[in-house]
Parts: structure tokens; C-alpha cells; sequence
């Protein structure tokens, strides 16, 4: 019986090493990895100063206390009664993406085959602001304009 055990005991001990190697085969590829992409970086930064140079602009660092405030956020597209306008029966899914911006959610037509784009936005505790656009084989097939509920 010890024998039978010395035996796996040494038929194992190259798999140990076989496991070593390949954990250090990944640490070389991840280290290759991270060259490669600090050269792209640096590649992309002398790119940028370059053509900062062409088009005459200089980049300085400005200090933060000198920074500007970031501009408030623009509201949702799909807020906009116009982009709503311009939706049509039979148009694609991603014309009515161009025309109302990122759903809210999305989720799947009581029958299954259909799709529905949600937008929504919670006005107060209790209400909320939603449109829907419903699509059938990536094709709007029914639109709902938003209405305050």
C-alpha cells in the first residue's frame, strides 16, 4: 500500500509543477499585457500633444481652485416633445434610440415576441413621468407619448 502511494506521490509531483508553470505562463502574459497597453498609452499621448501642437493649442494643467464648474447635465432626449414627434410607426429600433436617447428599462411584450421601451422619470414620491415605445421584429409598432401619472 505505501508503495501504491509513493507512486502517486511521484506521478503527481509533475502536475504540481505543471500547475506552477501555467499559473507563471499567465503572470508573463498579464505582464506583456500591461507593456503593451503602457505603450499604447504613451503612443496616444504623444499623439494628442502632437496634434495639440498642430491645431496651435497648449495644454497646461490648471490648477483646481481655477477649474470651472462642470456644466449642469442636459435633460433626457425623450423629455422633449419633438423628439416624440418625429417617431413613426414601422421606424427601427435604433432610429427611435437616435430620436428619444437610451431607454429607461426595458422588458418584453405581454406576448413574448414584442419588445417595449420604457421611459420614465419619478417626479415626486408617488408620481412619474413615462413614455413607451413598443417594438415588433425591431420595429415600432406603437408609440406612447409620456404622460404624468
Amino acid at each position: 500500500m505505501k508503495a501504491v502511494q509513493a507512486v502517486v506521490a511521484i506521478l503527481m509531483l509533475p502536475l504540481a509543477q505543471f500547475a506552477d508553470a501555467a499559473d507563471d505562463y499567465k503572470v508573463i502574459k498579464l505582464e506583456q499585457d500591461v507593456r503593451r497597453l503602457e505603450q499604447q498609452v504613451r503612443d496616444l499621448s504623444r499623439e494628442i500633444s502632437e496634434l495639440r501642437r498642430q491645431a496651435g493649442l497648449s495644454f497646461t494643467r490648471v490648477p483646481r481652485d481655477q477649474e470651472k464648474a462642470v456644466p449642469p447635465a442636459l435633460p433626457p432626449l425623450w423629455l422633449q416633445a419633438k423628439n416624440w414627434q418625429r417617431l413613426r410607426v414601422g421606424m427601427s429600433e435604433l432610429e427611435a434610440i437616435e430620436a428619444l436617447g437610451p431607454p429607461t428599462s426595458t422588458r418584453p411584450a405581454s406576448d413574448g415576441a414584442a419588445r417595449i421601451l420604457f421611459y420614465a422619470l419619478e417626479i415626486d414620491t408617488g408620481s412619474f413621468l413615462g413614455g413607451s415605445v413598443e417594438l415588433q421584429d425591431r420595429r415600432i409598432v406603437k408609440i406612447n407619448p409620456p404622460v404624468l401619472k
